[in-house]
């Protein structure tokens, strides 16, 4: 049975192409691998919503799809991706038309079935082709770009790493994810996007990082920001914290009569600039945390104390 690929992303027929690709990219970290390991169900599901976005992402194919998408192409998977040789069951369907519509070949589309063929070979007995041009002429033609959206955690982006992707025809690619890369960053491999026709050379396979929130750290441009609790007698006496860090935890001297809210700087502890190639640095937020269960007589103490100091205040 034919699949209807608006269905298989959870859209409408009449949505834009931006909301082709917002709904692809809903699903893709749904049911992402690496999200789902051994998750036969969802690796299926993945593979099944990277086809249809192979073909309602790419402008002309949504068209070829809204044609000619409600006929049986039957088990052979997506007919409209680049160098695709599908066993297609034309029943009441043109065979000319078809060749023109779906493949773009060039030339008149009706020439007739018999010794026309350059390059193509019609067998009617199975309903199969080899791929051409049919008109005579070069049908080579450059594969197109594949846009794939990864999720990644924070400290694999802060600090690089290797991820591998399965892709929808069930390749696996490993990808090195350079430090310092955001929400939006772009990595290019070539040679690894959709197929080219006619020996012409393969698009290439870009890949935009979307970068998880961390529970602890926040990112401005190439610094760290983090909050760290102390106590009311290490911010009086001052005193050595483990802080931590996103290449792990490090040792900080906190400061006398420090106060909360203070911000304070650890050089070079940041991200790494993916141009510059230097790090920025880590702020250390204070946050003085007052003990709970305090006595009502050691509160008026304390008031006696504190009101000494008041005018510092």
């Amino acid at each position: 049975m034919a699949k209807d690929y608006y269905k298989v992303l959870g859209v409408a027929k009449s949505v834009t192409q931006d909301e082709v690709k917002k709904a692809f990219k809903e699903l893709a970290k749904k049911y992402h691998p690496d999200k789902n390991p051994d998750n036969k169900e969802a690796e299926e599901k993945f593979k099944e919503i990277s086809e249809a976005y192979e073909v309602l992402g790419d402008v002309e194919k949504r068209k070829q799809f809204d044609q000619f998408g409600a006929y049986d192409f039957g088990p052979t998977g997506n007919p409209y991706a680049r160098g695709y040789r599908p066993d297609i069951k034309f029943e009441n369907l043109d065979f000319d038309d078809i060749l023109g519509e779906l493949f773009n070949f060039g030339g008149p589309k009706r020439r007739g079935r018999g010794g026309a063929g350059q390059g193509v070979r019609f067998d009617f007995g199975d309903s199969s082709f080899s791929q051409g041009n049919p008109f005579g002429g070069s049908s080579a033609r450059a594969g197109t770009d594949r846009l794939w959206s990864l999720p990644i955690d924070f400290l694999e982006a802060a600090n690089g790493c290797e991820k591998q992707i399965l892709l929808a025809d069930g390749k696996k690619i490993k990808v090195k994810i350079p430090s310092g890369v955001e929400t939006g960053s772009k990595i290019r491999l070539a040679g690894k996007g959709n197929a080219g026709t006619g020996g012409a050379q393969a698009g290439d396979l870009i890949i935009e990082t979307q970068v998880q929130p961390h529970s602890l750290f926040r990112r401005e441009g190439d610094d760290i920001h983090v909050n760290v609790d102390i106590s009311v007698m290490d911010a009086l006496n001052g005193a050595k914290l483990a802080v931590p860090t996103i290449a792990g935890t490090v040792e900080m001297r906190i400061p006398a009569d420090a106060q909360s809210g203070q911000k304070l700087r650890l050089k070079a502890r940041g991200i790494m600039n993916l141009k510059t190639k230097t790090p920025g640095h880590q702020y250390v937020h204070l946050l003085i945390k007052v003990p709970v269960g305090v006595s009502d007589e050691d509160k008026l103490h304390l008031a006696k104390i504190l009101n000494r100091y008041s005018s510092a205040l």
